[in-house]
């Protein structure tokens, strides 16, 4: 059937299709290897579809796979001559000489119907764009839905033996001892207590930091953002970085910063009241943060596609040198929707879903800021709890790990106002706990927390 809008026929490849469906026929045994690549819907050829599906079904009715019984299941259904009878099925037989190489010819039938999918997917965008019938939003979000089947659609599993996982798991612990600090496996936030409980920020996880409003949520995540950023490897490089604000333009996540790293006071900096010490401090910190490898996207409304790309990207970019190391998300629940008119638990049940799989895909930690709602607030200890998280039970469940910000000397008027609780409620290959840590506001700064001092220790 050729292509509406330009009148030429979508790719196909009848010599793949014909391969696989021929290779079945003379090794039945790689169906099963052919299944984890396509499905009936992969084939160009209607008569193939059936053919395959055919297969398929005497398969899963645990049949034997042969000429006589194809002949007669397709019969049965009364799709015989729809395929061209049992001549075309003797062709399938005589197209290939052996089954050994029906897996790659099932990538090739699995390639071209990515393509075709590209093809109908974008000439819908080009059609929906023309009439205009919505908005302009809309549009961008459904095409981007569009696009985003037509790429899952190349999903394909493997399983792995576990002899081979085991030998993966060994050369990681070897890493591991290989290290100076053997008590860290994955990227130091330099918080003592913190690393202590996560042994650091561990690949392919999904961290979650939660916390109500005005607590200090970004300002933890750029504290720990700041640690990481200003420790060179042996090379001298500082791991790289990607940070997405949704919230705060990226000035002001850099004057946050600056005071951070200079110890000025950033309401002298607000105002501009700077002696020439407080210059110098902020001279020297800018020349600390201009070598760090941190990358700011300030950009509003990015939907998950967005951010996905742009992290590919840097990785890309980086790769020669260790590529992207950390992804923080600032905040999850600023973050568009694929689909608008989906319920919003949904929404964000999705979100948090594509943010743990990129995680996962880019062998990275994530991190993504959260807001929780007002149940806190109405307990006596006032502490978060992961069934405070707001819009979706989904976030809890996705995240490999959940840190629950508290500040006690907001409510109870005792505790010292700079002091901060992290509270880890959940963390799937590890201990929960609580630390503490001392909050220098004034620098927007946390630091260790020494008890009966409460001072930080300059980190």
């Amino acid at each position: 059937m050729s292509d509406p809008l330009t009148d030429r026929l979508p790719p196909q490849n009848r010599e793949a299709e014909r391969g696989v469906l021929g290779g079945i026929l003379r090794d039945p045994d790689v169906l099963s290897d052919v299944q984890q690549v396509i499905t009936a819907s992969h084939f160009y050829f209607d008569a193939h579809q059936k053919i395959y599906q055919a297969l398929c079904d005497l398969q899963n009715e645990s049949q034997p796979i042969d000429l006589v019984l194809l002949h007669d299941k397709l019969r049965k259904n009364k799709q015989l001559d729809d395929v061209g009878g049992a001549d075309y099925l003797a062709e399938l037989w005589e197209a290939v000489p052996t089954g050994a190489n029906a897996e790659y010819h099932a990538k090739l039938v699995r390639d071209t119907s990515m393509v075709r999918g590209l093809i109908h997917a974008s000439n819908e965008i080009l059609r929906d764009s023309y009439d205009r019938a919505q908005s302009a939003d809309e549009l961008v979000s459904q095409a981007e839905r569009k696009i985003m089947e037509v790429a899952k659609s190349s999903i394909q599993g493997d399983t792995i033996p576990l002899a081979e996982t085991i030998k993966d798991a060994f050369e990681r612990l070897d890493s591991r001892i290989g290290k100076d600090n053997l008590a860290l496996s994955g990227l130091p936030t330099n918080y003592v207590d913190l690393d202590n409980i996560t042994a650091g920020l561990q690949n392919s996880e999904l961290v979650i930091i939660a916390a109500r409003p005005s607590v200090g949520k970004t300002a933890f995540a750029l504290n720990v953002v700041r640690n990481i950023i200003t420790e060179a490897d042996g090379n001298g490089n500082s791991p790289v970085v990607l940070f997405f604000s949704l919230e705060m333009a990226r000035i002001e996540l850099a004057e946050r910063l600056l005071c951070c790293q200079s110890r000025v006071d950033s309401h002298k900096v607000r105002k501009g009241h700077l002696n020439s010490d407080d210059i110098q401090k902020l001279m020297d910190a800018g020349d600390i943060l201009r070598r760090a490898r941190l990358y700011i996207d300030d950009t509003p409304s990015r939907t998950m596609i967005q951010i996905a790309a742009t992290a590919r990207r840097l990785q890309k970019k980086h790769e020669r040198e260790g590529g992207l190391k950390l992804i923080v998300i600032d905040y999850l629940q600023l973050i568009e929707p694929e689909n608008r008119r989906d319920p919003r638990q949904e929404q964000v049940a999705q979100i948090s879903r594509r943010l743990k799989f990129l995680a996962r895909e880019l062998l990275i930690p994530v991190i993504a800021l959260a807001q929780v709602n007002r149940a806190s607030e109405d307990r006596q200890d006032h502490k978060p709890r992961l069934s405070d998280l707001r819009e979706s039970g989904s976030i809890e469940q996705d995240a490999d790990t959940c840190m629950m910000l508290h500040r006690p000397g907001k409510f109870d008027g005792q505790t010292e106002d700079n002091i901060l609780e992290v509270i880890i409620a959940k963390q799937r290959n590890g201990p929960t706990g609580e630390i503490t840590l001392t909050w220098r506001k004034e620098y927007n700064r946390y630091e260790n927390y020494i008890p009966d001092v409460g001072m930080g220790d300059g980190v």
